[in-house]
């Protein structure tokens, strides 16, 4: 409730009495006193005299510009930060601000007063030597060089990457933590990429000897208590290469419908709360699936082992059986603590070719009818998710998958297999959801909330701009309405990208908010509790309400720790997700490498005043800069480049590039724009045709470089901050270095 109040007020933007919050939201004096003062003490709200009241002090991450000044980023709008009142602040460092009166412009501005969260306690970079000086070039930009502490440094040479703690304060400094190699190879850009964002590689020996403890077989008596699925027709369908098998359905034909079961691993089960696996899994969050590496939520005995539903093995799970009517109205939901035996493990690649008419390997054709009706079930349940306002994105994906040394760019291309499970999916959680709304029980609940205001009125006059209109109020269903208006058409994707960057993130959260997106009262995640930690929470509550085990004290500490789960959980999955997305834009820029040169077919999906950004049929995305295009300025009005007589580069617009260069160290790829009077191209000196270019989808590693082979500055045997002694032990005065900082920064 304290997070539907805290919407209120950034919604109207003024002050409210106890009455009208008594009114607006149906609440008793007590529970309403309570909420609110929970919210000042927070310092979310301030009070004067009976009128509660935004504060003047906002908080936020920071995002700071290389020219000094900074914005800290808010729900509603940005507060811009002039420089030099950015504090001590970091980018992405959560500070608070003060808010001061508008000045000239007639926008308000702030200042900086305190850093409530660093948001990095380590940072990665490149070890250089300096005038006697150990220091940390980050890898990220916009990150202040740092002096070392000596410790750990003997025997590294300069340009080793490395990680180090950063101790803040007046004069920051770091401390060495780990060696992650030399150079930009793959196997250093992963270990830079899990330290920067502080995911968990390896397990710790408690948690190892804790998984391995759990048996194989399942107790006969568990077996007895739980409802037996093991003589249906249960299977899995999941990507070539998967291996946590976390859901599994079936179908069954009524006289008046038909019944669905979704069969999701009882994680729950073999992860008691509290216990070392159990803590584990919470820091870590989510299962990252990183180009080349997975980084699991669970000891894979647990996630490749007793939880993942293998055919031909018995495994507990917590069932969701749907009864439908002929016209999908959902009759009945059923939950239930199963065991199954699954009967096939099914791939996408094989269901997408049964959907397109060709038969199923002889192994599993006894599953063909079963296939036939839950495809055309779940498209009939798709096209009525849709009817009812749900947004639909056609983006098209491309798996980076590194293996065996080699780079693979897989287009994703099995719609029909992969929207089966996911209404299934869909379904199943919406259930759930519903079920813990109706009966008042805790859960973690995925939200999405609506558009603001602001960002929707941006979305207006871009989408405008490109001949679409959206009403005045904010509603799925509209948005959904130009999506559909766009298919097919070249600014499709663009149309997509604009709605999907004016939508908030989805998070999770203790309350139900619903979720905008897909146009839903009730949602969470209940389906993957192999690789995220929500869905195990869920099937905690689940179990306990199914075994009337739930007691009250068990509920009170539920409902007062899950909001501090749902944010940690937000903060993970966030940072995964960058991991992820850094990390594939590091091995698309390796992939351009190797293709430098060589031309190809791509379509303009971003313009700015620099340059225009283009993506390739296989996802890969580059940058042609304006200098490259000729004499053509930005047009915000038009969102486009304009050129000489009359010409435009537009978003939507096919384009024919050639890779220019690839730095994937910075993951930036240089295109320029292919003109037929030039030269053949190196591609075509090499003799590869322009078809032979978009074939090929797998390529080798590159030829390992030349290392940096320029003399060192200095054997270094002791370094501290200003002084350093050689092998001939000389002694060496302090070297200020203040002077040449400020003439750099000229």
């Amino acid at each position: 409730m304290q997070e539907t109040l805290l919407e209120f007020f950034k919604k109207t933007g003024r002050p409210h009495r106890l009455e009208e919050i008594l009114r607006r939201f149906g609440l008793e004096k007590r529970e309403a006193k309570a909420y609110l003062k929970a919210l000042v003490r927070e310092g979310l709200l301030e009070k004067k005299g009976s009128q509660y009241f935004l504060p003047a002090k906002v908080v936020g991450p920071l995002s700071l510009h290389r020219d000094g000044y900074g914005f800290v980023r808010l729900p509603d709008k940005d507060l811009f930060i002039p420089p030099g009142y950015t504090l001590d602040a970091w980018p992405e460092d959560l500070v608070e601000a003060r808010i001061m009166p508008p000045g000239r412009d007639g926008r308000p501005w702030g200042v900086v007063e305190r850093v409530v969260k660093r948001a990095r306690e380590r940072v990665v970079g490149t070890l250089d030597f300096r005038r006697g000086y150990a220091v940390l070039v980050p890898d990220e930009p916009g990150l202040p060089e740092l002096r070392l502490l000596p410790e750990g440094l003997h025997g590294l040479k300069r340009g080793s990457r490395i990680v180090v703690k950063v101790h803040y304060g007046k004069r920051p400094y770091g401390e060495f933590l780990e060696y992650l190699g030399e150079g930009d190879a793959p196997e250093t850009e992963t270990e830079a990429v899990i330290a920067k964002y502080g995911l968990r590689a390896e397990f710790p020996e408690e948690v190892l000897k804790e998984a391995e403890a759990i048996p194989l077989e399942i107790p006969e008596k568990e077996l007895q208590r739980r409802q037996d699925f093991r003589a249906l027709r249960v299977f899995t369908i999941d990507g070539v290469d998967a291996k946590d098998f976390d859901d599994a359905i079936h179908i069954e034909r009524l006289p008046r419908g038909y019944r669905v079961g979704v069969h999701i691993a009882d994680v729950s089960y073999y992860v008691q709360e509290g216990s070392p696996l159990d803590q584990e899994a919470f820091l870590r969050g989510t299962s990252v699936y990183l180009p080349g590496r997975v980084l699991p939520m669970l000891p894979e005995r647990l996630s490749n082992g007793v939880c993942s539903l293998k055919p031909g093995e018995d495994r507990l799970t917590l069932s969701v059986l749907l009864d439908l009517t002929e016209d999908l109205e959902v009759q009945r939901v059923r939950f239930a603590e199963g065991v199954i035996r699954s009967v096939a493990r099914l791939t996408y690649t094989e269901v997408e070719a049964f959907a397109e008419g060709f038969g199923l390997p002889e192994a599993h054709a006894f599953l063909a009818e079963d296939l036939r009706l839950l495809l055309d079930l779940t498209g009939r349940l798709r096209a009525k998710r849709l009817a009812a306002g749900a947004l639909d994105f056609n983006f098209p994906e491309v798996k980076v998958e590194v293996e065996g040394g080699t780079l693979h760019l897989i287009p994703q291309a099995e719609p029909r297999a992969r929207s089966l499970i996911e209404e299934l999916m869909l379904l199943a959680n919406q259930k759930v959801a519903e079920y813990l709304v109706k009966r008042g029980l805790p859960g973690l609940f995925r939200v999405h909330e609506e558009p603001l205001e602001e960002a929707y009125g941006k979305l207006r006059l871009a989408l405008a701009r490109l001949g679409y209109t959206l009403p005045e109020e904010v509603s799925p269903r509209a948005l959904q309405k130009v999506l559909l208006k766009a298919k097919g058409r070249p600014e499709e994707p663009v149309v997509a990208n604009l709605v999907l960057r004016s939508l908030r993130l989805a998070r999770y959260a203790a309350e139900n908010l619903g979720h905008f997106g897909l146009s839903m009262e009730h949602y969470l995640h209940f389906t993957s509790p192999i690789r995220r930690y929500p869905d195990l929470v869920v099937h905690r509550v689940l179990r306990a309400a199914l075994r009337r085990t739930l007691t009250p004290a068990k509920k009170a500490r539920w409902l007062e720790t899950f909001p501090g789960i749902a944010e940690h959980a937000s903060e993970r999955e966030r940072k995964a997700e960058a991991a992820e997305r850094e990390l594939t834009k590091y091995y698309m820029a390796k992939w351009a490498e190797l293709h430098v040169g060589e031309r190809f077919t791509g379509k303009v999906t971003g313009v700015a005043s620099f340059g225009a950004f283009v993506t390739l049929k296989n996802g890969v995305e580059g940058l042609v800069r304006l200098e490259a295009l000729g004499p053509y300025t930005y047009s915000e009005e038009a969102l486009a480049l304009l050129g000489p007589k009359g010409k435009r580069i537009r978003l939507g617009d096919e384009m024919e590039v050639v890779i220019a260069g690839a730095n994937p160290r910075l993951r930036q790829i240089d295109l320029v724009p292919y003109r037929e009077e030039e030269k053949e191209n190196k591609a075509s000196r090499k003799g590869a045709s322009r078809k032979e270019v978009e074939m090929r989808k797998v390529v080798g590693p590159p030829k390992e470089k030349a290392r940096d082979t320029r003399p060192e500055r200095a054997t270094v045997e002791t370094v501290y901050f200003g002084e350093w002694q050689p092998k001939e032990h000389r002694e060496t005065r302090p070297v200020d270095t203040r002077a040449r900082r400020r003439r750099r920064r000229r």
